[in-house]
């Protein structure tokens, strides 16, 4: 691959006449071919030329299934619209403005907003072909920010701002990654970080990538095993997990290569990657609207990241980076083409081109007049023995804390036990830091709520601050930690509180989640897993095999066999079964939100 002739290969293997069988995907839906490519987005396009241009929401768990879609948008001159999750109602909100809809989701009817939603895959072709504009300058994706620092906001890139950076990529790393590797995933294609090392990239250079994502460590280890050469692109909080007690050792002479972007990566996890593989993980530093802006291998680099080509780098008068790129899309325009963008980050730049990252400038706040940097409090609080991960905000010109501890875990901590922990924390912070800026309100969490981007959105945080004005308000639902597919199932984490308001009254000594609580939490999985909401016709079966009490991790699993009107479902933790059984559904009636039973 040279140059920015990227996309103008794909014109030609786009061509329906196409015979190129190099892979492009694997998994579970079936291997892919440059033929088959070539086939599908040519229906694909022909579909979406007869809904017009214009923005259309894409949303899939397939990574060839995006592929496809986005290159049959480009070829059409539409934009792709990527949702920041699978909620309904952001689904339905996103849908409100877009011409169309692409999802396969299961059992995929009428989409949101009554608009048509169509297969991206197995479409039949009819009609005249679609035409093939594939133009760099015009919008092609839409973005949402993560809303780590506040409310996302959406983000556009053209083709350009894609291709360009997949050739700076390509120039910078292609040597460590073979052309016959194949290219493993925990990073959602619905961000850029994971749309660009997982799909794009993988695409313009000849490398077969995975169709799902595999996030729990026993299904993922062992697929990459199975493969000849791989790279892993992944974020720090599953990097973490999959280097603990040498989980990555039998990779060595297999895993060429491991990518981490979405949030700073602590040193220790990267020592143990460079001692399990021999070589630590490549970081990727960036934003949506700048794109990537540097690497770094702590093994070679130490602490600076190092530009990628084509980026130059500045420090402003307040110590923020500047960055100039041909990936910008937000900034200042510039008339080779390029943008410049200040980002909030501080940094202080060293020679060849480099920097070390100092902290957030918008994470530097005021609190009763003095000053406080947020990640450096952070810093410290992680560092007592007690607490395993911390992340602090500010609400009403307080600082508040959520606290993930070390031992025990938070479901065994008693009101006692919490209070005792706060204590020895805020005492241990009053030594390095003025009494004004310590916080005033604490959670105690099992892990810290964390985006498809493995980044900890703000809102995700304040919510756990239900009531800013001191008065406690009991949750009326447990908190989703994370949630996806895993094969056939829908799987969503939930954290049980201890003071859910279903609990009042039921059972004061030795409190039980009643059945009906845990049925509608069964029934949001199952509408968050079909993406469109539905209507509960009947029980089938339900047992409640082991009573659920409160201070729980639980994993609701829904699945429906291919079949959307037969959901099966389990609620579990660890080994032990709270709730299994199974229902009918059917259509909902309009406006519903998920359905009541008939």
């Amino acid at each position: 691959m040279t140059g920015p002739a990227t996309f103008a290969r794909f014109r030609e293997l786009l061509d329906e006449r196409a015979t190129d069988e190099s892979p492009v995907a694997f998994g579970r839906g079936g291997a892919r071919t440059r033929r088959d490519l070539a086939a599908d987005v040519s229906a694909c396009a022909v579909r979406i030329a007869a809904g017009g241009a214009g923005r259309w929401l894409l949303c899939s768990d397939d990574s060839y299934a995006v592929a496809t879609a986005l290159l049959a948008l480009a070829r059409v001159g539409a934009v792709a619209v990527f949702p920041p999750n699978r909620q309904p109602e952001t689904l339905r909100h996103l849908a409100a403005g877009a011409v169309g809809v692409l999802v396969d989701l299961p059992g995929a009817g009428p989409g949101p907003s009554g608009l048509e939603t169509l297969a991206i895959l197995g479409v039949p072709a009819a009609g005249a072909p679609a035409p093939n504009r594939f133009d760099r300058e015009a919008a092609w994706v839409e973005f949402r920010t993560s809303g780590t620092t506040g409310d996302g906001r959406p983000v556009r890139k053209a083709l350009r701002h894609l291709e360009d950076e997949v050739v700076a990529l390509e120039e910078r790393l292609g040597a460590s990654c073979p052309p016959g590797l194949q290219v493993f995933s925990t990073a959602s294609h619905q961000h850029i970080y994971g749309l660009l090392f997982r799909v794009l990239w993988p695409l313009a250079a000849g490398r077969a990538f995975q169709r799902e994502t595999l996030l729990h460590t026993q299904e993922l280890l062992p697929r990459i095993a199975a493969s000849r050469e791989a790279s892993l692109v992944t974020t720090p909080a599953h990097l973490k997990r999959l280097a603990a007690h040498g989980g990555l050792r039998p990779l060595r002479r297999i895993c060429r290569t491991v990518f981490s972007s979405g949030g700073p990566l602590d040193a220790e996890t990267a020592k143990a990657v460079a001692e399990q593989l021999g070589a630590a993980p490549v970081e990727v530093f960036g934003s949506t609207e700048t794109g990537g802006i540097a690497i770094r291998q702590r093994d070679r680099d130490g602490e600076a990241f190092r530009a990628l080509p084509g980026v130059e780098l500045a420090r402003s008068e307040d110590g923020r980076l500047e960055v100039t790129s041909p990936f910008v899309s937000v900034g200042d325009a510039l008339p080779d083409g390029r943008a410049r963008m200040r980002s909030a980050d501080r940094v202080e730049l060293v020679p060849g081109g480099g920097f070390r990252l100092l902290g957030r400038a918008d994470r530097v706040v005021k609190v009763g007049e003095k000053r406080l940097s947020l990640p450096e409090m952070e810093r410290v609080l992680a560092g007592h023995p007690a607490v395993a991960e911390a992340a602090l905000l500010v609400l009403d010109e307080r600082v508040h804390a959520v606290v993930v501890p070390s031992l025990p875990g938070p479901p065994e901590l008693e009101p006692e036990q919490r209070r005792s922990l706060r204590a020895t924390l805020m005492a241990f912070l009053s030594g390095h830091f003025d009494p004004v800026l310590l916080p005033r309100a604490w959670r105690f969490v099992v892990a810290l709520p964390r985006d498809a981007q493995d980044k900890i959105p703000h809102g995700a945080l304040a919510a756990l601050f239900a009531d800013r004005r001191g008065r406690r308000r009991r949750p009326s639902a447990p908190r989703i930690v994370r949630e996806g597919r895993r094969g056939d199932e829908w799987v969503r984490e939930l954290d049980v509180p201890e003071d859910l308001a279903v609990l009042e009254g039921h059972f004061v000594e030795r409190p039980l989640v009643p059945g009906v609580a845990q049925l509608d939490w069964v029934l949001d999985t199952a509408a968050a897993s079909l993406g469109r909401p539905f209507r509960l016709i009947g029980i089938e079966t339900l047992k409640f095999p082991e009573p659920l009490r409160p201070g729980r991790r639980v994993q609701v699993v829904v699945s429906f066999a291919q079949n959307p009107s037969r959901l099966r479902f389990q609620i579990r933790s660890d080994a032990r079964i709270h709730a299994i059984g199974r229902a009918r559904l059917g259509d909902a009636e309009p406006g519903a939100r998920r359905g009541e039973p008939s």
